[in-house]
């Protein structure tokens, strides 16, 4: 099926979010399939939970070379909104890193188990060591939701826009155009330890064409 090909749906170094073609588990190249796949697929707890709205885009999207703010929900408590706010925080570091290199904060996040965490900094790194970064990508997101079943694990989802981006090499030559508009649907797994949130899993999907 396909997925959100990070790396390779984006700018064909990855701000595609392995969604173009995300396939099975275990990490794979963005650009040819998925950045990596979910180290587990999540079980969908029932009943579903309310969908948490997110803030109606305005029109102008923002600025993928600017870092996004850091939710205060990183701090807790573990709660079903905050777990929503940080898979959307967490996603919304994918079109960032490809455009600057930066991977801090997802390292910061992403779990060991977390096998779609590791693809996308494989990928990431050997894009940037080719000299390649992404320039558009933005994510417009429009949804979002959690639940859990012990307060301590926790599964959330994100639905968003992924809008075209391309791939440049260090002279700024175009290296693949990814001109499609498509709208994703990532679970994405947490687990709260106490004192934070680390990413267990994500698992990135395709909804449409827009």
């Amino acid at each position: 099926m396909a997925r959100a090909v990070a790396f390779a749906t984006a700018i064909g170094i990855g701000i595609s979010l392995g969604l173009a073609a995300c396939t099975g588990s275990g990490g794979a190249d963005p650009t040819a399939a998925t950045t990596a796949a979910t180290s587990r697929q999540p079980p969908t707890p029932s009943p579903s939970p309310t969908p948490v709205p997110s803030p109606a885009p305005t029109g102008a999207l923002p600025d993928v070379t600017v870092a996004p703010t850091a939710p205060a929900a990183l701090d807790g408590p573990p709660t079903e909104a905050n777990a929503a706010a940080v898979a959307e925080y967490f996603m919304s570091l994918f079109p960032y890193m490809y455009a600057t290199g930066d991977t801090s904060e997802w390292e910061r996040l992403s779990g060991k188990n977390c096998g779609y965490c590791a693809g996308t900094l494989a990928d990431l790194r050997e894009k940037v060591a080719a000299g390649r970064h992404a320039v558009g990508g933005n994510f417009e997101f429009e949804a979002s939701g959690s639940s859990t079943f012990d307060g301590d694990e926790y599964f959330a989802w994100v639905v968003f826009i992924q809008h075209p981006s391309r791939a440049l090499d260090e002279s700024g030559e175009l290296v693949e155009g990814f001109p499609e508009t498509s709208r994703v649907r990532a679970q994405v797994s947490l687990i709260w330890d106490g004192a934070g949130w680390t990413v267990d899993g994500v698992d990135p999907r395709k909804l449409g064409t827009l």
